[in-house]
This record gives C-alpha cells, sequence and structure tokens, in this order.
C-alpha cells in the first residue's frame, strides 16, 4: 500500500502549520478537497470549532461535512459509518468492522477522508495521505467520508 505523508507536501507553503499540533484533521480536509493547509485551517476552524493546538470531535467533523457539504468545488456524497466486511469463520457467517488497510483494498478509486478511533487521513486513489510517517494500516475505521 502506497503512503504519501501530506505534512512534507503541505507544510513548506504555511505560516500556521509549523506550530500546530493535532491538526490530523486540518491535513486530512487539506488533501481530501484539494486545499493548502491554511485555507483547510480555517475550514475546519470554522465549520468544525477546532481551536488552535486541539483536534478535532468526531461529532463536529461529522457535522460539519455532512452529505451535500461542498469546499473548494468537492462535495461529500457519502458517509459510511463503520464499514464491515462478511467473513465465513468456520462456517458461521460474521460482519467485522473494516481495517484502514482492508478499506483502502476495497477502495482503489476515489477520494476519502477517514476518521480512526483517534486520528484523520484521506485515501486517494488508493494511496493513504497521512501528516504521520508510521500510519497504523490496522486501525478499524471508524468513518469514511466521500469525497466528489
Amino acid at each position: 500500500m502506497k503512503k504519501i505523508n501530506s505534512r512534507s507536501l503541505l507544510m513548506t507553503e504555511s505560516k500556521i502549520a509549523s506550530g500546530e499540533t493535532n491538526d490530523c484533521t486540518v491535513y486530512a480536509v487539506a488533501t481530501a478537497f484539494e486545499l493548502d493547509y491554511d485555507t483547510a485551517y480555517q475550514e475546519v476552524s470554522t465549520r468544525a470549532g477546532r481551536k488552535e493546538g486541539q483536534g478535532v470531535k468526531r461529532s463536529k467533523l461529522l457535522d460539519a461535512l455532512a452529505e451535500g457539504t461542498t469546499i473548494n468545488g468537492k462535495t461529500v456524497t457519502r458517509i459510511i459509518k463503520s464499514p464491515t466486511k462478511t467473513y465465513k469463520v468456520y462456517g458461521n457467517t460474521i460482519p467485522r468492522q473494516l481495517r484502514l488497510s482492508s478499506f483502502a483494498k476495497e477502495n482503489q478509486e476515489g477520494t476519502y477522508l477517514i476518521v480512526t478511533r483517534d486520528h484523520a487521513l484521506t485515501l486517494k486513489n488508493g494511496v493513504l495521505m497521512d501528516n504521520k510517517t508510521n500510519t497504523k494500516t490496522r486501525a478499524l475505521v471508524e468513518v469514511a467520508i466521500k469525497v466528489d
């Protein structure tokens, strides 16, 4: 699975990014909606109430990025909560919540802003775009927001 460090892509052109922490949602919005860091920072602060140096609660992010929300000409078209896949285990059919690696394998086309338990990142055409260098691909996908 290919990964790109969104921090290295966006930080060089931003005056705000170098002093920020807990800003994975800003990077995820920037890469999903094709914004520069400073514009994404403003969007997340305005829409989801993000304060400097603090993360964004999942419920506020979902309210801010409801279906039909448009940013920079890109629209949220679908919200998938706790995506699952059905497996057969010892003859029983069991639904299991998808891990980041499985979700990425199954969604090779399109753009998704993905939220795990304590992180946000973007999956764009099968490539993970994350501000962390050690993306935990075994993390369970809590929410996947489709952006077209």
